[in-house]
């Protein structure tokens, strides 16, 4: 009843809240930027700004909060606020569950070319960041919230590049291009999976260009019936 309610009144209310569904190192972070700084949107990550029923006790937990989520399971304990864009984990990786559970919830998909996208990916998704759950055998994934969202998200997009790229972490992280061509896999599937979950009603698309400058963020004002605080093109970056 709780979450009816506050997806009730912010269906009659402008400036709804956004998920951002692009993935890390495709231009999220500055679109956060630029969400607060033209739209005047409060910004959160991970599992920042979520107003929850109850204080749930060590934050986010994977197996409680986000796998009955992801296969439509149980009943979710928190809500969106208005106005507020949600971005990183574990917003990008579950687009499908998202559109379902939030029917009043933009998306916005930051798209990147993915052979650009899959090196600064490997470099620093990867080798700076997921590496740190890297075990003998293959990935570690239950150490983190953050990194059993990752985990699951990358094991649909392209089964198995994880576990390969920490057998291979030294090499991988060393230059070797050989998992390259499995990170765009990634990325190309990532954006077919948004998509098809996200009804075209409620997904607004745009593109990082090599020069790292936006392509396509002029209409999101209009998209999102948000007045611009500030100049939408001064607001990037």
């Amino acid at each position: 009843m709780y979450l009816a309610l506050m997806m009730g009144a912010v269906a009659a209310t402008h400036c709804p809240p956004v998920i951002g569904a692009g993935l890390p190192k495709a231009g999220t972070r500055s679109l956060a930027h630029y969400m607060h700084l033209a739209l005047n949107y409060k910004t959160y990550k991970s599992a920042g700004g979520l107003v929850f029923e109850t204080s749930p006790p060590g934050g986010l937990v994977f197996e409680r909060d986000f796998l009955p989520l992801v296969h439509g399971q149980g009943s979710h304990r928190f809500a969106l606020q208005r106005q507020a864009f949600y971005d990183d984990y574990p917003w990008y990786a579950a687009p499908c569950a998202f559109a379902r559970t939030f029917p009043n919830v933009s998306f916005v998909l930051m798209e990147r070319e993915c052979h650009a996208w899959a090196e600064s990916a490997i470099h620093q998704l990867f080798c700076q960041w997921l590496a740190g759950g890297c075990a003998r055998d293959g990935f570690n994934a239950s150490s983190r919230f953050g990194y059993a969202v990752t985990y699951h998200h990358f094991e649909r997009l392209e089964a198995g590049l994880i576990d390969d790229a920490c057998r291979s972490k030294r090499d991988v992280c060393g230059g070797d291009a050989r998992l390259v061509p499995r990170f765009v896999a990634a990325c190309e599937a990532h954006s077919r999976l948004v998509r098809a979950c996200v009804p075209s009603s409620r997904l607004f698309t745009a593109r990082l260009e090599p020069t790292f400058n936006s392509t396509g963020l002029d209409a999101l004002g209009s998209f999102l019936d948000c007045p611009y605080e500030y100049s939408p093109t001064d607001s990037w970056g």
